[in-house]
């Protein structure tokens, strides 16, 4: 059932962490970001 036939790491979030905490992201406010391999699409 898993589309990457695979369960996620949490390695798998370092580049929504660094982006989240980068200056540019600065607009990004009460977002809810699902990491969730596209099952809520």
């Amino acid at each position: 059932m898993l589309p990457r036939k695979r369960v996620g790491s949490p390695a798998d979030l370092d580049a929504l962490i660094v982006m989240l905490c980068a200056d540019q992201s600065h607009f990004v406010n009460g977002a809810v970001i699902a990491a969730d391999d596209g099952f809520s699409a």
